[in-house]
């Protein structure tokens, strides 16, 4: 009796757990009055008449339920407006797929005959039908601004779509605003032109919703087919394969449709788009020698604005001959690339990233590349080309399932981009000094990880009650291409190669989690039987440790870097300005790859002196002797290096002697703030800047900077909640 009863209860709480399991994927509508209908209008509420329980975990942050409905295909038709209107219109026809609900589901009545669609606040929908039976179907957007997740903060119910289980489609007509999150339209005066807007789509990790209604989620991945239409001279380019071209005359202009498509599955996140008046070089036509019979991609184009095209037509740095060079080096690494054609866009100063990836279309911010440098290497730029190729194949090919697996393509990434630029450049110390600056600068940031954002040191963190974007910190860079680092320790470069290729092999296509990745690393290298490393593995991904056990490279390109900055603080003579660029030349004589000491290579010396700079100002008590010496050598500096002319040629150096200099209150550096303010947007540079100043007079002067100068309603979404917040606080915390 005894056992029978354990095995009742045993039964009992199995199966209200594989309940609770199934339904953490979808949520519920609960109607106040359930009689009511909305007849293919759209009602925007604060779901006063409809509430959605955010009581379920939302591991996914979507509100769409895929195991009752799935997505199959996709295809949008749509036109963009750039002029004084700046907004996007047309329809989005979907393929899904109703599923037969799982005995668990039917039993309980977890699965309802609505299709909930995610959607965002400055999307209107206007009509929904079934193309299969013409019917005209009733639906209903709810939002609700108080969910603190602004991704979570809006949903669209379809109710009763079809009442058969199989395919069926559905056409959806839709505008957009230009104040959605998914959509940056970058003002004139933010581009090199300073004439038109540029568009960009901001949908990373989880927010196609703002521009689509689908189901937003990256466990799902499907391919799609596109129609743009916009009005000359603007160039549309998604992240797809050209089709075709049309063009039609109207009293209004000449509008050209063009038309995309992308036949590998993708999630939704990664369909982007990019508007803007740019020109394009042929990289292959550009350069014969990278023109072979074997060559993989057909086509490598790089697009941007004429002003930053034109400075460019020399190659300087190898620009464009370095893409397809890269190419060749990640084929025979990762295998062949199955995307087809390869794009990259130029985006102009006020774009917000380094660099984003997408499938065919990568955009790298114009601001990166040291156009000053005619003859050397171009390292940043380099650096971020590297990266986001790389996530052809890790995280486009292979796709993290969930925000906090976002390691798996960045983490990953990260490592794999310094065995890239060594491999390109030929010179294994290349990495040397990233690898061990990454290492001290993360030991530092999860020190200061304390209170709630203590979890964000685990490398796979649950981020159910978060913004997906929290997966993207520098913890997940930094720790997971340090965890792949520490595997490579243990197996050799060449074996590790080999395990990334199985799991490439194995997971192309789809959609997968940590759990996935370490059962190809125990399956290739017999990991279960070594105790200490089974636990090593543990600590990397589940635990919030500062010391993270990884062997790294001696680098005598650091202690170099250690020996500047101590000659240039120790310092006690009245020297001139031929001492600092005779001693900072000395420094690096025995220096190699980029810290030879050939003019071309001045800027990656700069870099690194400005960096090892600022840790000591930042490190050591400032004395008025002390702070009288160093406003001394930030003045000799800047008139050996010209650090203050950089704000428009160099904003990368820019910004790190911006760091310096202010603390000191370098006049000069000060005066160039307000435009530098005005005309960047990339939000490594603003954050910078922004905590330069250590005194409260001068955090006053920046506070009125920011009040006069810095257009906070440029950044859309999550982004622009992040920024305004900081600066908001900023402001208030030194006007009060």
């Amino acid at each position: 009796m005894t056992e029978q009863r354990l095995f009742c209860s045993s039964v009992l709480f199995l199966t209200l757990f594989l309940i609770s399991i199934e339904s953490t994927h979808g949520f519920t509508f609960a109607y106040e009055n359930s009689e009511s209908e909305i007849n293919g209008d759209e009602s925007e509420s604060d779901l006063s008449d409809t509430v959605m329980d955010l009581r379920l975990e939302h591991r996914d942050h979507t509100y769409a339920d895929i195991n009752s409905y799935r997505t199959l295909y996709m295809s949008l038709k749509l036109t963009v407006k750039m002029h004084e209107e700046r907004s996007v219109s047309g329809y989005v026809e979907t393929t899904f797929v109703k599923l037969k609900p799982s005995w668990m589901m039917s039993k309980f009545g977890k699965a309802g005959p609505d299709l909930n669609l995610d959607i965002g606040p400055h999307v209107t929908v206007t009509d929904i039908e079934n193309i299969d039976t013409g019917k005209k179907l009733v639906f209903e957007k709810a939002c609700n601004d108080s969910i603190a997740i602004s991704v979570l903060q809006c949903v669209l119910q379809i109710k009763d779509p079809v009442d058969y289980v199989g395919e069926f489609r559905l056409r959806i007509h839709y505008s957009v605003s230009d104040k959605t999150s998914a959509l940056h339209f970058i003002p004139p005066y933010q581009t090199d032109d300073n004439q038109y807007h540029f568009l960009v789509s901001t949908t990373q990790p989880s927010d196609a919703r703002g521009w689509i209604p689908c189901q937003d989620t990256p466990a799902l991945k499907y391919p799609y087919q596109s129609e743009i239409t916009v009005k000359r001279p603007f160039t549309v380019l998604m992240s797809g394969t050209l089709v075709s071209k049309s063009v039609e005359e109207t009293d209004d202009g000449t509008w050209e449709t063009v038309q995309f498509r992308q036949d590998l599955p993708v999630p939704p996140f990664l369909i982007a788009i990019t508007v803007a008046d740019m020109v394009a070089v042929d990289v292959r036509e550009h350069d014969e020698s990278a023109v072979t019979e074997e060559a993989a991609v057909p086509s490598i184009k790089v697009w941007g604005e004429r002003t930053v095209m034109e400075k460019l037509r020399a190659d300087p740095g190898r620009i464009f001959s370095m893409i397809p060079e890269m190419m060749d080096i990640c084929e025979k690494w990762y295998g062949r690339y199955e995307w087809g054609t390869y794009d990259i866009v130029l985006t102009p100063p006020g774009y917000a990233f380094k660099g984003m990836e997408f499938p065919q279309m990568n955009f790298i911010a114009a601001t990166n590349i040291d156009f000053s440098n005619t003859a050397g290497p171009n390292f940043i730029y380099a650096n971020v080309i590297a990266h986001e190729m790389i996530h052809s194949w890790f995280g486009n090919l292979v796709t993290p399932k969930y925000a906090g697996d976002i390691w798996l393509a960045e983490g990953v990434t990260t490592f794999e981009e310094l065995e890239l630029m060594e491999a390109y450049y030929g010179d294994p110390k290349i990495g040397e000094y990233l690898r061990r600056w990454r290492y001290t600068s993360l030991r530092d940031v999860l020190e200061s990880y304390t209170g709630y954002s203590a979890k964000y040191k685990i490398l796979t963190p649950y981020l159910t009650n978060d913004h997906p974007f929290h997966g993207f910190t520098y913890i997940h860079y930094n720790k997971g291409g340090l965890f792949l680092e520490y595997i490579a320790n243990h197996t050799g470069r060449a074996e590790l190669d080999r395990g990334l290729k199985k799991y490439l092999d194995l997971y192309k296509y789809q959609s997968v989690d940590t759990a996935d990745f370490v059962h190809v690393l125990y399956e290739e290298f017999g990991f279960e039987t070594e105790k200490e490393i089974e636990r090593d593995i543990f600590v990397w991904l589940e635990r919030p440790h500062t010391k993270v056990p990884v062997k790294l490279y001696p680098s005598e390109i650091y202690e170099e870097c250690v020996q500047i900055y101590r000659a240039l603080t120790r310092s006690k003579k009245e020297r001139d300005e031929k001492w600092v660029l005779a001693d900072i030349a000395e420094s690096f004589k025995h220096g190699s790859g980029p810290l030879a000491t050939d003019t071309p290579n001045l800027r990656s010396q700069m870099m690194i002196v400005l960096e090892r700079m600022e840790n000591v100002v930042s490190n050591v008590n400032m004395t008025e002797t002390r702070i009288k010496n160093w406003k001394r050598l930030v003045n000799r500096l800047d008139k050996v290096f010209s650090f203050t002319s950089r704000t428009e040629s160099d904003p990368d150096i820019f910004a790190m002697w911006a760091q310096i200099a202010i603390k000191f209150n370098h006049t000069e550096t000060m005066s160039k703030m307000p435009d530098f303010f005005e005309k960047y947007g990339r939000l490594d540079l603003i954050f910078t800047v922004l905590d330069a100043p250590t005194d409260n007079r001068l955090r006053g002067t920046f506070a009125n900077i920011l009040q006069t100068k810095y257009d906070l309603t440029r950044y859309p979404g999550f982004i622009g909640e992040l920024l305004r917040g900081y600066v908001d606080w900023f402001i208030g915390y030194y006007e009060s």
